[in-house]
């Protein structure tokens, strides 16, 4: 399996966010054992990841990908307040 998102990236994501793993497990509908794994190895089933991206995404992380596809840096967009 392909690292596509470093834990480093992952954990500093996920800080950003100011949740726990557990909460941010259930923002991400994983596991909190899935964000740990993530975080120590970097290594989860892909449909895992793309939910994990997904919460990012709504959470203000938008991830920066290189040429193989790979998460290689972050950049922060609070999410938008609803009026």
């Amino acid at each position: 399996m392909t690292i596509l998102l470093e834990p480093s990236i992952a954990r500093a994501a996920r800080a950003y966010t100011g949740l726990t793993q557990e909460l941010f497990g259930e923002a991400a509908g994983v596991a909190k054992r899935t964000v740990f794994k993530l975080e120590q190895d970097g290594r989860v089933e892909k449909r895992s990841l793309d939910r994990i991206l997904s919460a990012f995404e709504r959470l203000g992380v938008v991830m920066l990908y290189d040429e193989q596809g790979a998460a290689n840096g972050m950049e922060f967009h609070p999410p938008r307040r609803r009026r």
